[in-house]
């Protein structure tokens, strides 16, 4: 018995062996794409969370603050980015904002400043110069100049 299972073992493989394989060969292409999405993220490293407002600042009609916010950029935009900024409201008529060489005034619309593609991380200041609605009173208000930073 063990002899003829053996036997048929060998002729299959015999047969197995001798038979023609027949192999087919093919090719496709396979295109990738990508698309890195822009993205751009400010942090806020420190800013102010109210103005004090003195008589003199009232007469004069402005309030300098240099250095009045530090923060962070990081944006892996090609076309660069934006800081945008939100509308001034009451006591503030507009601010007068600069970031190095760039500035931007900002009304009751907001603005912007653009910037191009930088790699890594931009570190920045603002020197802002808060324009006052005339007879405002002297007092403590709220940080009026807020603004995200956005890829263009």
């Amino acid at each position: 018995m063990v002899g003829k299972i053996s036997r048929t073992l060998l002729l299959a493989a015999l047969v197995i062996y001798s038979s023609p394989l027949i192999a087919a060969s093919s090719a496709s292409s396979l295109n990738v794409s990508v698309e890195v999405v822009a993205r751009t993220l400010v942090t806020l490293d420190r800013a102010p969370e109210s103005i004090e407002i003195t008589t003199e600042d009232a007469a004069r009609g402005y309030v300098d603050v240099p250095q009045a916010v530090f923060f962070r950029i990081r944006s892996n935009a090609s076309n660069g980015y934006a800081l945008e900024f939100e509308p001034m409201r009451y006591p503030f008529t507009q601010a007068e904002i600069r970031w190095g060489n760039s500035g931007a005034t900002v009304g009751t619309d907001g603005a912007w400043i653009a910037h191009g593609y930088d790699t890594g991380t931009t570190t920045g200041s603002l020197d802002v110069r808060l324009m006052l609605t005339p007879g405002v009173p002297a007092g403590s208000y709220s940080w009026p100049v807020q603004f995200d930073a956005i890829s263009r």
